[in-house]
């Protein structure tokens, strides 16, 4: 089976240096595609954890009338998680110590219209 347009623009973010993961969820918190490290990870819990952070953070944005959000970051002691909002879904992007935010956050701009077409 071919992979799918999606699957490949991950792929290719999962190349970045430092790059542990990435997922695009449905705006109702279910996982569209995802890259994950192997092991135990429910892609549907994560999805829901996503949907939850990225909801929270756009109630804060509505109420301090800071605009739409462009790019969410959480940095934890082993890495850094990223969210990004789509025209219809959320991009994840899971980060280790040794990624370069800067790159990450250039890449998910300039790939935003890739992605979306994608979708």
């Amino acid at each position: 089976m071919a992979e799918s347009p999606l699957k490949r623009i991950l792929v290719d973010f999962s190349r970045i240096e430092g790059v542990k993961g990435a997922i695009v969820v449905s705006m109702d918190g279910f996982p569209i595609e995802a890259i994950v490290p192997s092991g135990d990870i429910d892609l549907e819990a994560l999805a829901a954890m996503v949907i939850t952070i990225y909801g929270a953070a756009k109630r804060f944005g509505d109420e301090f009338k800071l605009g739409d959000t462009e790019i969410l970051m959480s940095e934890y002691a082993g890495g850094t998680l990223l969210i990004q909002k789509l025209r219809d879904a959320i991009f994840a992007v899971v980060a280790d110590k040794t990624a370069i935010l800067g790159r990450i956050r250039y890449e998910m701009k300039r790939q935003k219209p890739r992605i979306e077409a994608a979708l």
